[in-house]
């Protein structure tokens, strides 16, 4: 009787603790636009794409919030929807509604790779207040380097967002890509070819 109980409590205990795992890294999920924003909110928009030589594989950027990563923003190329689909090229526009606050980009990896960004001296961290929308720049990856960037392509990705969000048409937006753009971030998996990393 004793282990059957023994038992009991060993299950409860792996499924509470899954629960509040979950819970405590819950994704915070795409905003659409369709209803009106939480004016206690920011909303940040972009792009992610990755260039690729034969078949995708499948760049995935996280963000948290500092001193709260309770909540993360999770950027992929493989998601449910696809804005840019080439011969070489996979990406998707994005806009997500966040907590005010300070943001750091933390990690980022390739699905079908096993390594990840290497740890940066300097994270970067970027500030939204709330009630505005700002443009955090467009993150772009190509498996021949294997390193990340997140740049200014402003004046092309603006046009692109505010055709798939109707609601940006009528918005201020804040670029804040002096905060949030870096480049290059390399893997784990990159390699010096010769001429440095990142450099092909």
């Amino acid at each position: 009787m004793s282990q059957n109980i023994g038992c009991r409590i060993t299950s409860w205990t792996t499924i509470a603790l899954s629960a509040l795992l979950l819970t405590a890294c819950a994704r915070v999920p795409r905003y659409d636009g369709t209803r009106s924003p939480d004016p206690s909110k920011a909303i940040i928009i972009g792009s992610i794409t990755e260039g690729f030589i034969t078949e995708p594989n499948g760049l995935v950027v996280e963000i948290e919030k500092n001193s709260e990563p309770s909540a993360i923003v999770v950027l992929e190329t493989m998601g449910k929807e696809l804005d840019l689909r080439t011969s070489h090229r996979l990406g998707n526009l994005f806009m997500y509604e966040v907590p005010a606050g300070e943001y750091k980009v933390t990690s980022w990896n390739y699905v079908y790779y096993s390594g990840s960004g290497i740890t940066l001296p300097t994270p970067t961290v970027f500030k939204v207040k709330a009630g505005e929308v700002a443009y955090i720049g467009d993150f772009y990856a190509h498996a021949a380097t294997v390193c990340l960037y997140n740049v200014n392509h402003e004046s092309v990705t603006l046009e692109g967002l505010k055709h798939k969000y109707p609601m940006l048409k009528d918005r201020k937006i804040i670029n804040l890509t002096a905060q949030s753009g870096f480049g290059p971030w390399p893997s784990s998996d990159s390699q010096d070819n010769g001429k440095g990393l990142c450099k092909f």
